[in-house]
């Protein structure tokens, strides 16, 4: 699944690229993409273009959202895939993992961030109380709802397995795979997931289009 996820969002990245670039995708120079990676992690990490409009509510709330769940994303695909002793203490939790130890507290912070902000957002669009909540594309909703769910119900087996419930864990571990699965399907590859990827790329293709046209005149008459 996720070898069939990742060609799919990758072949979409590379016509983000052309749509951007056009011809100008092999004719500039390697260095120049890399002399331009900073700005792509600063905005991948920041979000600053977003912090620049007027609501920065508006962007803290997006910042908590892509900061929890790029957080538990790593966590879960990094270090859950590694065949180490650290992963399967990752996967086990409790008490191979104390509270205070930080992978659990990024994973604290990752369930906080995501559970404020989907519910700033689903409340701001059943009240339709801003301007970008005034109008929603059921993909909004889908986005939303999928990935609160799946957090709810990792929140659910945290606490059975702390508690050491094994069949309670056994059965809402079913239900987390049965909205993670279809929201990783959906949202990856096709819909507001894909931004994640698309939104930082874009805005560092343009720089790096930018820099390109300033040093050689000559293109832009091409």
């Amino acid at each position: 699944m996720a070898a069939i996820l990742s060609f799919l969002l990758l072949t979409n990245v590379y016509r983000c690229i052309k749509a951007i670039l056009g011809d100008l995708t092999f004719k500039i120079p390697l260095k120049l993409y890399a002399s331009e990676v900073k700005e792509l992690l600063v905005h991948v990490l920041t979000q600053k273009r977003f912090a620049q409009c007027e609501d920065r509510m508006q962007w803290f709330v997006h910042l908590m959202i892509m900061t929890g769940y790029a957080s538990v994303f790593l966590m879960v695909v990094v270090l859950i895939n590694g065949l180490t002793i650290e992963s399967l203490k990752f996967q086990r939790g409790w008490p191979e993992y104390p509270l205070w130890h930080p992978i659990r507290l990024v994973g604290y912070y990752a369930t906080f961030a995501i559970m404020y902000g989907t519910t700033y957002a689903i409340i701001g669009r059943l009240k339709k109380s801003k301007a970008p909540y005034k109008n929603s594309h059921p993909t909004d909703w889908m986005f939303l709802i999928l990935l609160q769910a799946t957090t709810l119900t990792g929140i659910f087996i945290h606490f059975t397995r702390l508690l050491d419930w094994p069949m309670p864990t056994y059965i809402i571990y079913i239900i987390h795979m049965m909205v993670a699965v279809p929201m990783l399907v959906l949202e990856v590859p096709f819909a507001k997931w894909a931004h994640l990827a698309y939104r930082p790329i874009a805005i560092y293709l343009l720089r790096v289009r930018d820099r390109y046209l300033q040093e050689n005149p000559a293109a832009v008459a091409e």
